[in-house]
């Protein structure tokens, strides 16, 4: 019987084995990038930075404040200082609630008691004597006719004036509410108010951010431990989260001297920055791993590494610092301290992957994947899987060359196949790369053709048929983990597949056209705390108090000339006709429906200047409703737009709310102007394809636009609550809940997109078709964002377990922003529509077109 020889297979360059390490890969060639070739210096750099950042920051928890959510100068703030300097009025920052248990009534029960009366008078004193309160008022001190007294008799409020601003009340408030709350004789006190609620938000804050830690910490080391499949390469990310934490903390400390940062930019800060290590150092690791397995040395896989993904880190970094950096737009304190943390969390995390990372990488060696606690049940797998597909494969009995797969496919950490289709890098790119020889299954490694349906035996730089549709590109998907044949079943029929996605999209999307915008209360707190009780006893049982009303300020108008107080009766008869307004109170009377009802009493007095010969007057005016809800904020607009005799200044909660949306309204086209044209900008510079940019700014969107239909779902309308947990339901959605996870969301999302994209492109310009680009890119990277979007989801469930509304609405909008990218659009719509867009995709005009578009194939 003659003996035949196999023909030996021909050189691919994009499996042949990198150089060994040196300055580059030959003369004039790239050189080893600096944070390797001094590693020592870099580790012990960033050790001393981590140290100094940790000491800078250890106390800003301290100097957070729970407010910023009005813009500096608007309106209402404006009026607040009028009424304050001129009249010792406006809106307390602290309330207090006294009850007892006798009923209210002309037999001098109930808080009119003497013993209540007694009682009350001593917290009062008590309240006055601190050096931080300017003002008390109680339902004893200010008559009969002021709203400080429930309807039946049993409970009043002690209102107080703060000195200094948001954090000095703050402070004060915690100083002052453990004397004064309590029970004093006949009377339970507990206190409320804007800086009691501050108090009780900041503390709830940090005990949500150690709960939290306890709920993502386990559950996330698990998972790192099973994608980066050791030990020393689970800890890679923490090291780099934490890097970025430390970093942003120290910034936050520095900018507490300069403005008012918020309590949330931590929290958010520090979730982010874990989201991003473990995003970024993934893909680093991976593609490290990739390259390792096709038998480079640890300098060159650095490199190469540096070169692939760490350019699409580069890039993915910009686009969500600049997502993040959309917030700095907004004049709102709370949402401009976000930004800062953003910004900041953005840069640190991005400089120790591309830095830290590869510095530690080059010191760890070959022992990175060392100590893998899941070998025992990883490698029997992938035992399993050699046997099955060697068994389905006669070729594969005969050696690695005659099926493409690697040499070495034993189960040692990084090993990985390189020239299997879509399966030839997949499994080193999920983090472990612990497969051994899947290559047989795909057939599209060193010989061309051998395992293609339908293949032409030519292969292009990466191994990949070429022109072959999906059907020749079927054999890519074989032996592929499931992303790459779910891409490819996609492209086969992308209209069908496609278009029921889309509409799902759109029909999450339609609960967002029902939103009601408003502005968080004590109701972002419990319902059971304490601050939240007395903000709905308010609500129900002291609706003509001051706490709650809108206040006009009149400051230039002179009541004392009969003129000018005529012109203020009419004006006070214009805005009592507002709709919605039930009541005015001013300096000429009580006027409701267009008309005087009463004239001036004795307690009109308080409606003109503390100081003699001082012009000026207000007015309070009572609605109907809840305060703070979006129809208050709307009655705000009318006010406003009714003529006044003189300058005027609307206050009070309505207001407020209002400042806070037409701020947001305002500067909204601009930030999502920044927002969309510098992820296009930047998405086209990775890519040079201005449909793969147009693409990923259309899809992130819609997106997002569902995400957002789910948050009016569960947080405005009050559904699934027993999923999300328990919450205060308002029938309106904070508006700054959108903006922060639009900007935060859209970020990681365009995150995803770049390390998708990167790689496709990648491929197509290693001689991929766009079936075959589109499918291998896909199962290449799908692994690394679907972990990601994993892990993510966890630390943001997490934070969703936050007892403070706002914390939970962000925790739960990132978790499924993330899952319904990773999954749904990034598994599913990208596929259909790239198969759909075809040529398209990779066109580009010759001023855009790179070096590699000019000279060809991508050897990577």
């Amino acid at each position: 019987m003659p003996t035949t020889t196999k023909p030996s297979p021909a050189p691919n360059p994009a499996l042949e084995p990198s150089p060994p390490p040196g300055r580059g890969d030959g003369p004039g060639g790239p050189p080893v990038p600096f944070a390797v070739r001094h590693r020592h210096l870099v580790s012990v750099v960033a050790l001393l930075l981590m140290a100094l950042s940790g000491l800078i920051g250890r106390d800003v928890a301290d100097r957070l404040s729970s407010g910023g959510i009005v813009p500096p100068g608007a309106d209402s703030m404006r009026a607040e200082e009028v009424l304050r300097d001129r009249f010792g009025a406006g809106r307390p920052e602290m309330v207090l609630l006294v009850r007892t248990d006798g009923a209210g009534g002309p037999g001098g029960r109930g808080i009119g008691a003497p013993a209540a009366v007694a009682a009350g008078r001593a917290v009062e004193r008590r309240l006055a004597a601190d050096p931080g309160v300017e003002r008390v008022l109680s339902t004893w001190s200010a008559g009969p006719g002021t709203g400080l007294r429930s309807r039946d008799g049993r409970s009043g409020l002690v209102l107080a004036w703060l000195r200094g601003g948001d954090h000095e009340r703050g402070k004060t408030a915690e100083r002052v509410v453990p004397g004064v709350t309590g029970r004093f004789g006949p009377l339970e006190v507990t206190a409320g108010g804007e800086a009691s609620t501050r108090v009780e938000v900041a503390r709830q804050a940090s005990r949500d951010a150690r709960l939290s830690e306890l709920v993502a910490l386990p559950v996330t080391v698990t998972l790192l431990l099973l994608v980066f499949g050791s030990l020393p390469a689970a800890g890679l990310p923490v090291l780099v989260g934490v890097f970025a934490a430390l970093g942003t903390t120290a910034l936050l400390r520095g900018l507490t001297g300069l403005t008012e940062v918020s309590v949330y930019a931590l929290n958010i800060g520090t979730a982010l920055a874990f989201a991003l290590a473990i995003d970024y150092s993934l893909f680093l690791v991976s593609r490290y791993r990739e390259e390792r397995a096709r038998g480079a040395e640890d300098t060159a896989a650095l490199r190469t590494a540096l070169r692939t993904a760490g350019r699409a880190v580069a890039f993915s970094a910009g686009t969500v610092a600049c997502s993040m950096a959309a917030l700095l737009v907004f004049p709102h304190p709370l949402l401009r301290s976000l930004g800062f943390a953003g910004v900041a969390v953005t840069v640190m995390a991005a400089v120790g992957s591309l830095v830290v990372l590869p510095a530690v990488l080059a010191l760890l060696g070959d022992r990175l994947d060392r100590l893998d606690v899941f070998a025992r049940w990883r490698r029997p797998r992938a035992a399993s899987a050699r046997s099955t597909e060697t068994a389905g494969c006669p070729d594969a009995a005969e050696g690695p060359e005659a099926d493409g797969s690697a040499t070495g496919t034993g189960t040692a950490p990084g090993e990985a196949t390189s020239g299997t289709g879509v399966a030839g890098a997949s499994d080193a790119a999920d983090g472990t790369g612990r497969t051994g020889g899947t290559g047989a299954a795909g057939g599209t490694g060193r010989t061309g053709g051998t395992g293609a349906a339908g293949g032409t035996g030519r292969t292009g730089a990466s191994g990949a048929p070429r022109g072959t549709g999906v059907a020749g590109s079927a054999a890519a998907g074989r032996g592929g983990w499931g992303w790459g044949r779910i891409a490819l079943a996609v492209m086969r029929r992308p209209l069908a597949s496609g278009v029921p996605v889309a509409c799902l999209l759109v029909l999450l999307t339609v609960p967002f056209a029902d939103v009601r915008f408003a502005m968080s209360d004590d109701r972002v707190l419990p319902a059971s705390s304490a601050a939240g009780g007395v903000g709905a006893a308010l609500r129900e049982d002291f609706p003509g108090s001051p706490v709650g009303a809108t206040t006009i300020a009149l400051p230039s108008l002179d009541t004392r000339v009969p003129a000018r107080a005529a012109e203020l009766d009419r004006y006070a008869r214009r805005v009592s006709a507002v709709d919605g307004v039930t009541r005015v109170d001013t300096a000429t009377g009580t006027y409701a429906r267009g008309r005087l009802v009463t004239g001036p009493s004795p307690s009109s007095a308080r409606f003109l200047p503390r100081l003699s010969g001082r012009s000026g007057t207000y007015l309070s005016v009572a609605m109907a409703g809840e305060p703070g809800g979006p129809a208050g904020a709307d009655r705000v607009g009318a006010i406003r737009a009714v003529p006044a005799p003189a300058p005027a200044r609307v206050g009070g909660f309505d207001a407020r709310v209002a400042d806070v949306r037409g701020a947001i309204g305002d500067r909204l086209p601009l930030a999502l102007t920044l927002v969309g044209v510098s992820m296009v900008v930047l998405v086209l510079g990775l890519t040079r394809r201005p449909v793969l940019a147009l693409k990923a700014l259309v899809l992130n969107t819609l997106s997002l636009c569902a995400t957002f239909g789910a948050l009016v779902f569960v947080f405005q309308q009050g559904h699934l609550k027993w999923l999300v947990g328990d919450f205060v339901t308002t029938g309106s959605l904070d508006v700054q809940i959108p903006v922060v996870t639009f900007c935060v969301a859209f970020g990681l999302s365009m995150d995803y997109e770049c390390m998708l994209l990167s790689r496709m492109v990648e491929e197509h310009r290693a001689g991929a078709d766009t079936v075959t680009a589109v499918a291998r890119g896909l199962d290449r990277t799908a692994r690394l964002f679907t972990w990601s979007a994993a892990i993510l989801a966890v630390v943001m469930v997490a934070l969703a377990t936050s007892g403070l509304v706002f914390l939970k609405a962000v925790g739960v909008g990132l978790a499924l922003a993330a899952v319904l990218d990773a999954t749904v659009v990034r598994g599913l719509l990208v596929p259909a529509v790239m198969r759909l867009a075809g040529r398209a995709n990779w066109w580009a005009p010759a001023w855009l077109r790179g070096k590699e578009d000019r000279t060809g194939p991508l050897v990577r």
